[in-house]
Protein backbone atom coordinates (compact mmCIF):
# COMPACT_ATOMS: atom_id res chain seq x y z
CA UNK A 1 0.00 0.00 0.00
CA UNK A 2 3.06 2.52 1.26
CA UNK A 3 5.02 1.56 -2.03
CA UNK A 4 1.54 2.27 -4.34
CA UNK A 5 1.05 5.90 -2.50
CA UNK A 6 4.77 6.48 -2.98
CA UNK A 7 4.62 5.48 -6.63
CA UNK A 8 1.46 8.13 -6.86
CA UNK A 9 2.96 11.05 -5.46
CA UNK A 10 6.09 10.62 -7.31
CA UNK A 11 3.76 10.76 -10.34
CA UNK A 12 2.36 13.66 -8.94
CA UNK A 13 5.35 15.76 -8.58
CA UNK A 14 6.50 14.83 -12.19
CA UNK A 15 3.30 15.94 -13.72
CA UNK A 16 3.22 19.68 -12.03
CA UNK A 17 7.16 19.95 -12.22
CA UNK A 18 5.87 19.06 -16.10
CA UNK A 19 3.43 21.62 -16.46
CA UNK A 20 5.44 23.87 -14.67
CA UNK A 21 8.51 23.86 -17.22
CA UNK A 22 5.75 23.86 -20.24
CA UNK A 23 5.14 27.05 -19.58
CA UNK A 24 8.36 28.49 -17.71
CA UNK A 25 9.89 30.25 -21.22
CA UNK A 26 11.71 33.14 -22.60
CA UNK A 27 9.92 35.14 -24.92
CA UNK A 28 12.14 37.28 -27.39
CA UNK A 29 10.79 39.89 -29.55
CA UNK A 30 12.58 42.20 -32.01
CA UNK A 31 11.25 45.67 -30.28
CA UNK A 32 10.74 49.47 -31.65
CA UNK A 33 14.29 50.15 -32.99
CA UNK A 34 14.59 53.37 -35.38
CA UNK A 35 14.36 52.44 -39.25
CA UNK A 36 15.34 54.35 -41.55
CA UNK A 37 12.84 56.82 -42.83
CA UNK A 38 14.15 56.80 -46.52
CA UNK A 39 17.01 55.37 -48.30
CA UNK A 40 18.54 55.95 -51.71
CA UNK A 41 17.03 53.11 -54.12
CA UNK A 42 20.11 52.87 -55.63
CA UNK A 43 22.31 52.30 -52.72
CA UNK A 44 24.21 49.11 -52.85
CA UNK A 45 24.86 49.62 -48.82
CA UNK A 46 21.71 51.49 -47.65
CA UNK A 47 21.30 51.78 -43.86
CA UNK A 48 19.02 49.90 -42.39
CA UNK A 49 18.63 52.43 -39.15
CA UNK A 50 17.82 55.83 -38.69
CA UNK A 51 20.87 58.03 -39.94
CA UNK A 52 19.97 60.68 -37.77
CA UNK A 53 19.95 58.70 -34.37
CA UNK A 54 23.40 57.41 -33.58
CA UNK A 55 23.97 54.28 -32.38
CA UNK A 56 20.45 53.21 -34.04
CA UNK A 57 19.99 49.70 -34.93
CA UNK A 58 17.76 46.29 -34.55
CA UNK A 59 16.67 46.23 -30.96
CA UNK A 60 15.67 42.79 -29.35
CA UNK A 61 14.31 42.12 -25.89
CA UNK A 62 13.95 38.96 -23.94
CA UNK A 63 11.30 38.60 -20.66
CA UNK A 64 11.44 35.76 -18.40
CA UNK A 65 7.86 33.92 -17.53
CA UNK A 66 9.62 31.47 -15.04
CA UNK A 67 12.81 30.47 -13.60
CA UNK A 68 13.97 27.82 -16.05
CA UNK A 69 16.61 26.04 -17.49
CA UNK A 70 17.47 27.22 -21.38
CA UNK A 71 19.55 25.32 -23.65
CA UNK A 72 21.41 27.11 -25.98
CA UNK A 73 19.80 28.61 -28.95
CA UNK A 74 20.15 30.39 -32.32
CA UNK A 75 18.53 33.36 -33.20
CA UNK A 76 18.76 33.77 -36.86
CA UNK A 77 17.48 37.90 -38.38
CA UNK A 78 16.86 37.89 -42.23
CA UNK A 79 17.42 41.14 -43.74
CA UNK A 80 15.60 42.42 -46.52
CA UNK A 81 17.13 42.50 -49.53
CA UNK A 82 20.13 40.48 -52.02
CA UNK A 83 23.27 40.70 -49.50
CA UNK A 84 25.06 42.76 -46.77
CA UNK A 85 27.76 45.12 -46.92
CA UNK A 86 29.73 43.66 -44.19
CA UNK A 87 31.85 41.00 -44.00
CA UNK A 88 34.40 38.93 -42.46
CA UNK A 89 35.42 40.57 -38.74
CA UNK A 90 32.80 42.84 -38.48
CA UNK A 91 30.73 41.17 -35.63
CA UNK A 92 32.17 42.05 -32.27
CA UNK A 93 30.93 43.05 -28.58
CA UNK A 94 31.66 46.78 -27.35
CA UNK A 95 30.66 46.08 -23.99
CA UNK A 96 32.51 44.33 -21.07
CA UNK A 97 29.84 41.53 -20.09
CA UNK A 98 31.19 38.80 -17.31
CA UNK A 99 29.84 36.03 -20.13
CA UNK A 100 31.91 35.65 -22.34
CA UNK A 101 34.98 37.56 -21.20
CA UNK A 102 36.43 40.53 -22.89
CA UNK A 103 34.65 42.84 -25.18
CA UNK A 104 35.70 41.57 -28.59
CA UNK A 105 33.62 38.49 -30.42
CA UNK A 106 35.43 38.10 -33.83
CA UNK A 107 34.24 35.79 -36.25
CA UNK A 108 37.45 36.08 -38.39
CA UNK A 109 40.51 37.69 -38.30
CA UNK A 110 40.55 37.04 -42.36
CA UNK A 111 40.57 40.99 -43.14
CA UNK A 112 40.08 39.69 -46.60
CA UNK A 113 36.66 38.60 -46.17
CA UNK A 114 35.48 41.69 -45.09
CA UNK A 115 36.01 43.73 -48.41
CA UNK A 116 33.51 47.12 -47.85
CA UNK A 117 32.85 46.93 -44.37
CA UNK A 118 35.90 49.57 -41.96
CA UNK A 119 36.90 48.15 -39.59
CA UNK A 120 35.89 51.57 -37.83
CA UNK A 121 32.01 50.35 -38.55
CA UNK A 122 31.20 46.57 -38.47
CA UNK A 123 28.19 44.83 -37.85
CA UNK A 124 28.71 43.98 -34.11
CA UNK A 125 26.54 43.65 -30.92
CA UNK A 126 25.98 47.09 -28.35
CA UNK A 127 23.96 47.41 -25.11
CA UNK A 128 23.61 44.34 -23.81
CA UNK A 129 21.91 44.22 -20.38
CA UNK A 130 20.30 41.05 -18.25
CA UNK A 131 19.82 37.79 -19.50
CA UNK A 132 21.44 38.41 -22.83
CA UNK A 133 24.97 38.88 -21.36
CA UNK A 134 26.11 35.80 -23.25
CA UNK A 135 24.83 36.33 -26.70
CA UNK A 136 26.87 36.40 -29.68
CA UNK A 137 27.41 36.53 -33.19
CA UNK A 138 27.64 32.87 -34.54
CA UNK A 139 27.73 33.56 -38.18
CA UNK A 140 26.83 35.79 -41.25
CA UNK A 141 25.28 34.69 -44.35
CA UNK A 142 26.41 37.92 -46.29
CA UNK A 143 25.27 36.32 -49.71
CA UNK A 144 21.44 36.14 -47.87
CA UNK A 145 21.73 38.76 -45.71
CA UNK A 146 21.34 36.62 -42.92
CA UNK A 147 22.74 36.87 -39.11
CA UNK A 148 22.76 33.76 -37.07
CA UNK A 149 22.60 34.80 -32.74
CA UNK A 150 23.95 32.34 -30.16
CA UNK A 151 21.11 33.30 -26.81
CA UNK A 152 22.60 32.29 -24.22
CA UNK A 153 21.78 28.85 -21.89
CA UNK A 154 21.60 27.76 -18.50
CA UNK A 155 19.29 28.57 -15.48
CA UNK A 156 17.61 32.27 -15.97
CA UNK A 157 16.25 33.21 -12.88
CA UNK A 158 13.38 36.16 -13.15
CA UNK A 159 15.75 38.38 -11.56
CA UNK A 160 16.58 40.54 -13.71
CA UNK A 161 14.03 38.91 -15.29
CA UNK A 162 14.67 40.74 -19.05
CA UNK A 163 17.24 41.92 -21.16
CA UNK A 164 17.82 43.47 -24.32
CA UNK A 165 20.60 44.16 -27.13
CA UNK A 166 21.16 45.74 -30.05
CA UNK A 167 22.22 44.75 -33.40
CA UNK A 168 24.27 47.73 -35.19
CA UNK A 169 25.71 48.39 -38.58
CA UNK A 170 23.76 46.08 -41.08
CA UNK A 171 23.78 47.34 -44.09
CA UNK A 172 21.52 46.22 -47.27
CA UNK A 173 21.61 46.58 -50.88
CA UNK A 174 18.57 48.44 -51.90
CA UNK A 175 19.10 47.64 -55.41
CA UNK A 176 15.62 46.23 -56.57
CA UNK A 177 14.38 46.05 -53.22
CA UNK A 178 10.81 47.56 -52.40
CA UNK A 179 9.86 49.36 -49.22
CA UNK A 180 8.70 49.59 -46.53
CA UNK A 181 11.64 46.66 -45.96
CA UNK A 182 11.70 44.13 -42.59
CA UNK A 183 13.44 42.14 -40.81
CA UNK A 184 12.48 38.61 -40.04
CA UNK A 185 13.39 36.71 -36.90
CA UNK A 186 13.09 32.73 -36.30
CA UNK A 187 14.59 30.42 -33.92
CA UNK A 188 16.18 27.29 -34.51
CA UNK A 189 14.66 25.42 -31.45
CA UNK A 190 11.53 26.55 -29.77
CA UNK A 191 10.98 23.73 -27.46
CA UNK A 192 14.07 24.30 -25.82
CA UNK A 193 12.99 27.46 -23.07
CA UNK A 194 12.86 30.18 -25.83
CA UNK A 195 10.10 31.58 -27.79
CA UNK A 196 9.35 34.33 -30.59
CA UNK A 197 6.87 36.86 -29.78
CA UNK A 198 7.05 39.77 -32.13
CA UNK A 199 9.11 38.15 -34.83
CA UNK A 200 9.20 41.39 -38.16
CA UNK A 201 10.47 44.64 -37.70
CA UNK A 202 10.85 47.27 -40.17
CA UNK A 203 13.94 48.58 -40.96
CA UNK A 204 13.65 50.86 -44.51
CA UNK A 205 10.34 52.42 -44.58
CA UNK A 206 10.79 54.46 -47.88
CA UNK A 207 13.29 54.01 -51.12
CA UNK A 208 13.94 57.63 -53.21
CA UNK A 209 15.94 58.89 -55.66
CA UNK A 210 18.61 60.58 -53.49
CA UNK A 211 18.49 63.48 -55.74
CA UNK A 212 17.12 65.17 -58.74
CA UNK A 213 18.44 65.69 -62.76
CA UNK A 214 20.47 68.76 -63.13
CA UNK A 215 18.48 71.95 -63.79
CA UNK A 216 19.65 74.91 -65.44
CA UNK A 217 18.82 77.53 -62.51
CA UNK A 218 20.08 78.86 -59.05
CA UNK A 219 19.34 78.45 -55.71
CA UNK A 220 16.14 79.98 -54.20
CA UNK A 221 18.46 82.31 -51.95
CA UNK A 222 21.20 82.77 -54.51
CA UNK A 223 21.89 86.32 -56.01
CA UNK A 224 23.19 85.18 -58.78
CA UNK A 225 22.31 85.06 -62.46
CA UNK A 226 22.07 81.42 -64.24
CA UNK A 227 24.02 82.71 -66.97
CA UNK A 228 22.94 82.68 -70.69
CA UNK A 229 24.88 79.16 -71.00
CA UNK A 230 28.59 78.44 -71.68
CA UNK A 231 29.43 79.32 -75.28
CA UNK A 232 32.24 78.70 -77.43
CA UNK A 233 32.96 79.62 -81.01
CA UNK A 234 34.55 77.66 -83.81
CA UNK A 235 37.29 80.41 -84.22
CA UNK A 236 38.08 79.67 -80.60
CA UNK A 237 37.04 82.37 -79.34
CA UNK A 238 34.38 83.36 -76.58
CA UNK A 239 31.81 86.33 -76.04
CA UNK A 240 32.51 88.56 -73.36
CA UNK A 241 29.20 90.00 -72.99
CA UNK A 242 26.95 88.94 -71.98
CA UNK A 243 29.22 87.18 -68.87
CA UNK A 244 29.98 83.59 -70.57
CA UNK A 245 29.18 80.92 -67.74
CA UNK A 246 26.38 79.13 -66.81
CA UNK A 247 24.73 77.68 -63.28
CA UNK A 248 22.56 74.72 -62.95
CA UNK A 249 21.27 72.80 -59.61
CA UNK A 250 21.09 69.50 -58.36
CA UNK A 251 18.45 69.50 -55.55
CA UNK A 252 18.81 66.36 -52.70
CA UNK A 253 16.20 63.79 -53.44
CA UNK A 254 15.24 63.55 -49.46
CA UNK A 255 15.97 65.34 -46.27
CA UNK A 256 18.64 62.84 -45.17
CA UNK A 257 19.75 61.23 -48.90
CA UNK A 258 22.92 63.04 -48.56
CA UNK A 259 25.25 62.73 -46.05
CA UNK A 260 28.95 63.06 -44.34
CA UNK A 261 31.14 60.25 -43.91
CA UNK A 262 30.48 60.99 -39.74
CA UNK A 263 27.15 60.44 -40.70
CA UNK A 264 27.25 57.35 -42.66
CA UNK A 265 28.96 55.26 -39.78
CA UNK A 266 26.70 54.02 -36.52
CA UNK A 267 29.13 54.67 -34.39
CA UNK A 268 28.48 58.03 -31.81
CA UNK A 269 28.79 60.98 -34.36
CA UNK A 270 29.96 63.38 -31.60
CA UNK A 271 32.92 61.03 -31.38
CA UNK A 272 33.04 58.74 -34.47
CA UNK A 273 36.14 57.16 -35.59
CA UNK A 274 35.78 57.16 -39.19
CA UNK A 275 39.62 56.78 -40.51
CA UNK A 276 38.20 53.69 -42.06
CA UNK A 277 35.35 55.37 -43.87
CA UNK A 278 36.88 56.69 -46.91
CA UNK A 279 33.56 59.31 -48.17
CA UNK A 280 30.25 60.82 -47.33
CA UNK A 281 27.83 61.37 -50.62
CA UNK A 282 29.63 61.42 -53.95
CA UNK A 283 27.84 62.72 -56.73
CA UNK A 284 29.75 62.48 -60.10
CA UNK A 285 29.71 65.12 -62.95
CA UNK A 286 30.54 63.73 -66.22
CA UNK A 287 31.01 66.81 -69.06
CA UNK A 288 30.89 65.86 -73.10
CA UNK A 289 31.26 68.20 -76.28
CA UNK A 290 34.41 69.87 -74.26
CA UNK A 291 37.27 69.80 -77.02
CA UNK A 292 40.92 69.95 -76.96
CA UNK A 293 41.43 73.23 -75.79
CA UNK A 294 38.84 73.88 -74.19
CA UNK A 295 38.45 74.67 -69.76
CA UNK A 296 35.59 74.90 -68.17
CA UNK A 297 36.31 76.33 -64.48
CA UNK A 298 33.80 74.88 -61.87
CA UNK A 299 32.36 76.82 -58.36
CA UNK A 300 29.87 75.68 -56.04
CA UNK A 301 27.48 77.64 -54.14
CA UNK A 302 25.44 76.38 -51.31
CA UNK A 303 23.15 76.74 -48.56
CA UNK A 304 24.68 77.69 -45.02
CA UNK A 305 23.61 74.04 -44.12
CA UNK A 306 25.46 72.58 -46.82
CA UNK A 307 29.02 71.88 -47.50
CA UNK A 308 30.74 70.29 -50.67
CA UNK A 309 34.43 69.76 -52.20
CA UNK A 310 35.14 69.61 -55.88
CA UNK A 311 37.59 66.94 -56.51
CA UNK A 312 38.18 68.85 -59.78
CA UNK A 313 37.81 72.42 -60.74
CA UNK A 314 39.05 72.86 -64.39
CA UNK A 315 37.68 70.82 -66.96
CA UNK A 316 38.97 69.01 -70.31
CA UNK A 317 38.31 67.19 -72.80
CA UNK A 318 40.99 65.04 -71.18
CA UNK A 319 39.89 65.57 -67.66
CA UNK A 320 36.25 65.70 -67.70
CA UNK A 321 34.95 64.66 -64.51
CA UNK A 322 34.64 65.80 -61.35
CA UNK A 323 33.89 64.29 -58.17
CA UNK A 324 31.91 66.46 -55.48
CA UNK A 325 31.56 65.10 -51.76
CA UNK A 326 29.39 66.07 -48.99
CA UNK A 327 31.30 67.59 -46.17
CA UNK A 328 28.45 69.11 -44.45
CA UNK A 329 24.59 68.26 -44.02
CA UNK A 330 21.71 68.89 -42.74
CA UNK A 331 19.88 65.29 -42.05
CA UNK A 332 16.28 67.00 -41.87
CA UNK A 333 16.50 69.69 -44.32
CA UNK A 334 16.39 69.08 -48.22
CA UNK A 335 19.47 70.69 -49.44
CA UNK A 336 20.36 71.88 -52.89
CA UNK A 337 23.82 72.61 -54.63
CA UNK A 338 24.54 75.00 -57.51
CA UNK A 339 27.39 74.49 -60.08
CA UNK A 340 28.98 77.41 -61.86
CA UNK A 341 31.10 77.38 -65.15
CA UNK A 342 32.67 79.48 -67.17
CA UNK A 343 34.11 78.69 -69.83
CA UNK A 344 37.89 80.00 -70.63
CA UNK A 345 39.39 81.62 -73.43
CA UNK A 346 41.53 79.21 -75.30
CA UNK A 347 44.66 79.32 -77.05
CA UNK A 348 44.39 81.32 -80.37
CA UNK A 349 46.54 78.48 -81.75
CA UNK A 350 45.15 75.77 -83.05
CA UNK A 351 42.64 74.17 -85.03
CA UNK A 352 39.08 75.47 -85.74
CA UNK A 353 36.45 73.63 -82.99
CA UNK A 354 33.44 72.04 -84.65
CA UNK A 355 30.21 72.80 -83.52
CA UNK A 356 28.00 71.16 -80.84
CA UNK A 357 26.58 71.04 -77.27
CA UNK A 358 28.69 70.98 -74.17
CA UNK A 359 26.28 68.91 -71.75
CA UNK A 360 26.82 67.66 -68.45
CA UNK A 361 25.43 64.28 -66.41
CA UNK A 362 25.32 63.30 -63.13
CA UNK A 363 25.12 60.32 -60.85
CA UNK A 364 25.46 59.05 -57.01
CA UNK A 365 29.23 57.79 -56.73
CA UNK A 366 30.53 55.54 -56.23
CA UNK A 367 29.40 52.71 -58.58
CA UNK A 368 30.23 48.89 -57.54
CA UNK A 369 29.09 45.73 -56.22
CA UNK A 370 27.48 45.40 -53.05
CA UNK A 371 29.92 42.28 -52.25
CA UNK A 372 32.83 43.43 -54.30
CA UNK A 373 36.35 42.18 -53.55
CA UNK A 374 39.14 42.99 -51.49
CA UNK A 375 40.66 46.24 -53.76
CA UNK A 376 40.29 49.82 -53.95
CA UNK A 377 38.00 51.86 -55.02
CA UNK A 378 35.42 49.59 -53.32
CA UNK A 379 37.06 48.47 -50.22
CA UNK A 380 35.68 49.93 -46.91
CA UNK A 381 33.47 52.67 -49.45
CA UNK A 382 30.19 54.17 -47.97
CA UNK A 383 28.53 54.60 -49.65
CA UNK A 384 28.10 52.49 -52.75
CA UNK A 385 25.90 53.23 -55.62
CA UNK A 386 24.00 51.99 -58.74
CA UNK A 387 25.05 54.09 -61.63
CA UNK A 388 22.30 55.34 -62.36
CA UNK A 389 22.95 58.59 -64.86
CA UNK A 390 20.63 61.68 -64.73
CA UNK A 391 20.58 63.76 -67.77
CA UNK A 392 22.24 64.68 -70.32
CA UNK A 393 21.56 68.77 -69.36
CA UNK A 394 22.41 70.73 -72.29
CA UNK A 395 24.69 73.90 -70.13
CA UNK A 396 26.13 75.49 -73.88
CA UNK A 397 27.47 74.70 -76.88
CA UNK A 398 30.18 75.42 -79.65
CA UNK A 399 29.09 77.50 -82.31
CA UNK A 400 30.36 79.38 -85.49
CA UNK A 401 31.26 82.87 -84.69
CA UNK A 402 27.58 84.91 -86.35
CA UNK A 403 26.94 88.73 -85.79
CA UNK A 404 23.00 88.94 -86.09
CA UNK A 405 21.98 92.40 -86.68
CA UNK A 406 18.17 93.98 -86.68
CA UNK A 407 16.75 96.60 -88.78
CA UNK A 408 13.67 96.93 -87.06
CA UNK A 409 11.97 99.16 -89.81
CA UNK A 410 12.40 99.02 -93.81
CA UNK A 411 10.02 100.29 -96.74
CA UNK A 412 9.93 99.68 -100.18
CA UNK A 413 6.91 101.57 -101.49
CA UNK A 414 5.30 104.98 -102.89
CA UNK A 415 8.95 105.56 -104.19
CA UNK A 416 10.66 105.36 -101.29
CA UNK A 417 13.61 102.21 -100.48
CA UNK A 418 15.62 101.56 -97.68
CA UNK A 419 19.67 101.40 -97.97
CA UNK A 420 21.81 98.83 -95.91
CA UNK A 421 25.89 98.88 -95.44
CA UNK A 422 27.09 96.19 -93.59
CA UNK A 423 30.89 96.00 -92.40
CA UNK A 424 33.10 93.66 -91.89
CA UNK A 425 35.65 95.11 -88.97
CA UNK A 426 37.54 92.13 -88.47
CA UNK A 427 39.95 93.99 -90.26
CA UNK A 428 41.40 96.86 -87.58
CA UNK A 429 44.91 98.70 -86.33
CA UNK A 430 45.39 96.45 -83.25
CA UNK A 431 47.41 93.60 -84.36
CA UNK A 432 44.90 90.50 -84.08
CA UNK A 433 43.83 88.76 -81.05
CA UNK A 434 46.21 88.64 -79.48
CA UNK A 435 47.32 92.08 -79.42
CA UNK A 436 43.40 92.75 -78.38
CA UNK A 437 42.59 92.99 -82.29
CA UNK A 438 39.71 90.95 -83.82
CA UNK A 439 39.94 87.50 -85.33
CA UNK A 440 39.67 88.04 -89.00
CA UNK A 441 36.51 86.21 -90.77
CA UNK A 442 34.66 86.06 -94.00
CA UNK A 443 31.66 84.75 -95.24
CA UNK A 444 28.30 84.99 -97.05
CA UNK A 445 25.43 86.81 -95.90
CA UNK A 446 22.09 85.91 -94.86
CA UNK A 447 19.09 88.06 -95.27
CA UNK A 448 15.79 87.23 -93.50
CA UNK A 449 12.67 89.55 -94.14
CA UNK A 450 9.94 89.79 -92.35
CA UNK A 451 7.12 91.91 -94.43
CA UNK A 452 3.75 92.73 -92.56
CA UNK A 453 0.32 91.70 -94.25
CA UNK A 454 -2.87 93.30 -94.58
CA UNK A 455 -4.18 91.39 -91.79
CA UNK A 456 -1.97 91.29 -89.43
CA UNK A 457 -0.97 87.85 -89.30
CA UNK A 458 2.34 86.19 -89.01
CA UNK A 459 4.32 86.64 -92.96
CA UNK A 460 6.08 84.31 -94.63
CA UNK A 461 9.85 84.95 -94.23
CA UNK A 462 11.77 85.49 -97.46
CA UNK A 463 15.30 84.71 -97.20
CA UNK A 464 18.27 85.55 -99.26
CA UNK A 465 21.57 83.98 -98.78
CA UNK A 466 24.58 85.79 -100.77
CA UNK A 467 26.54 83.31 -103.17
CA UNK A 468 28.20 83.33 -106.38
CA UNK A 469 24.88 83.61 -108.45
CA UNK A 470 23.10 85.90 -105.89
CA UNK A 471 25.34 88.68 -105.35
CA UNK A 472 22.72 91.99 -104.78
CA UNK A 473 24.60 95.44 -104.41
CA UNK A 474 28.63 96.25 -104.41
CA UNK A 475 31.06 94.70 -102.16
CA UNK A 476 30.95 90.92 -102.12
CA UNK A 477 33.51 88.79 -103.90
CA UNK A 478 32.89 86.63 -106.73
CA UNK A 479 31.72 83.56 -104.55
CA UNK A 480 29.34 86.10 -102.89
CA UNK A 481 31.29 86.42 -99.25
CA UNK A 482 32.12 89.81 -97.23
CA UNK A 483 35.69 89.70 -97.22
CA UNK A 484 37.81 91.04 -93.71
CA UNK A 485 37.88 94.77 -94.16
CA UNK A 486 34.98 95.09 -96.73
CA UNK A 487 31.82 96.78 -96.92
CA UNK A 488 28.39 95.72 -98.62
CA UNK A 489 26.19 98.10 -99.88
CA UNK A 490 22.43 97.47 -100.92
CA UNK A 491 19.09 98.51 -101.01
CA UNK A 492 16.42 96.50 -100.57
CA UNK A 493 14.92 96.85 -103.37
CA UNK A 494 17.64 94.76 -105.42
CA UNK A 495 17.32 92.12 -102.40
CA UNK A 496 13.85 91.69 -103.14
CA UNK A 497 14.28 91.26 -106.88
CA UNK A 498 17.51 88.45 -106.30
CA UNK A 499 14.48 86.87 -104.18
CA UNK A 500 12.16 87.27 -107.06
CA UNK A 501 9.89 89.33 -105.06
CA UNK A 502 8.06 92.55 -106.71
CA UNK A 503 5.25 94.68 -105.05
CA UNK A 504 5.39 97.11 -101.67
CA UNK A 505 7.47 96.20 -98.65
CA UNK A 506 6.94 97.21 -95.23
CA UNK A 507 8.84 95.41 -92.22
CA UNK A 508 11.82 94.60 -90.47
CA UNK A 509 14.92 92.47 -91.68
CA UNK A 510 17.51 89.72 -89.97
CA UNK A 511 21.17 90.07 -90.92
CA UNK A 512 23.26 87.43 -90.49
CA UNK A 513 26.56 87.25 -90.82
CA UNK A 514 29.85 84.18 -90.27
CA UNK A 515 31.82 86.85 -88.10
CA UNK A 516 32.19 88.81 -85.08
CA UNK A 517 32.56 92.34 -85.10
CA UNK A 518 29.94 92.88 -87.93
CA UNK A 519 28.13 96.33 -87.96
CA UNK A 520 25.89 97.91 -90.06
CA UNK A 521 24.14 101.26 -90.92
CA UNK A 522 20.67 101.64 -92.77
CA UNK A 523 18.82 104.46 -93.96
CA UNK A 524 15.18 105.10 -95.71
CA UNK A 525 14.72 107.87 -99.17
CA UNK A 526 12.86 109.14 -101.46
CA UNK A 527 16.39 110.17 -102.95
CA UNK A 528 15.17 113.57 -104.09
CA UNK A 529 13.67 115.38 -100.60
CA UNK A 530 13.12 113.06 -97.51
CA UNK A 531 16.35 110.64 -96.09
CA UNK A 532 15.92 109.25 -92.57
CA UNK A 533 18.45 106.83 -90.96
CA UNK A 534 17.07 103.43 -89.74
CA UNK A 535 18.69 102.06 -86.62
CA UNK A 536 20.58 98.75 -86.88
CA UNK A 537 20.61 96.69 -83.70
CA UNK A 538 23.53 94.03 -82.80
CA UNK A 539 22.18 91.02 -80.96
CA UNK A 540 24.49 89.17 -78.46
CA UNK A 541 25.30 85.93 -79.62
CA UNK A 542 22.75 83.38 -80.50
CA UNK A 543 23.04 80.13 -79.50
CA UNK A 544 21.56 76.63 -78.19
CA UNK A 545 22.41 77.80 -74.57
CA UNK A 546 20.90 81.44 -74.86
CA UNK A 547 17.57 83.19 -75.83
CA UNK A 548 16.95 86.14 -76.90
CA UNK A 549 14.15 86.86 -74.65
CA UNK A 550 15.95 85.73 -71.51
CA UNK A 551 17.09 89.09 -70.12
CA UNK A 552 20.29 87.23 -68.97
CA UNK A 553 20.89 87.21 -72.71
CA UNK A 554 21.82 90.82 -72.86
CA UNK A 555 20.59 94.12 -74.17
CA UNK A 556 20.03 94.27 -78.02
CA UNK A 557 22.26 97.72 -78.88
CA UNK A 558 22.61 100.16 -81.51
CA UNK A 559 25.58 100.07 -83.74
CA UNK A 560 27.56 98.18 -81.28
Amino acid sequence: MKSKSLFGLVALLVVLAAAQSSFAQVTVALSSSSPSQNEVFTARDAQAFDPTSAGAGLTVSGVVQASQFVSTTSLIIDYPGAAFTASGNCAYRTDSGAFPAGNLMTITTDTSKCPLTPAGDPLRIEGVTGIFAGVTISSINFSNGQVELTLPGGYIPTTPGSGTFRLLGARVDATGMTAPASVTATLSNSANGYQLGTNTQPVILALTAGMTAPAIGTRSSSTASSGNGVVIFTNRTVPTSPTNGVSFVIAEGFESAWRTKFQETTQTQSGASVTDISNGTQIRLTFTGLQSGMTLTLTSSTPSSLAVTLSRTSITSDNNTTVIEVVGSDLVTKETLQINGVMSTPSSSGSAFTTGPIQVTATLFPNGPALADNKQPYKGTYPNFTQADLGPLTIGSVVAPTTVLLIPYAVVDLGFDTGIAISNTTADPFGGSVNGGATAGSGPVTVSLYGRTATGATPTVVTINTSATVRPGAGLDASGNLNSGSTWTVLLSELRTSAGQTGAFTGYIFIQVPFLDGHGASFISDFRAFTSASPVMVLPPVNAGASRSNPANGVESLNN
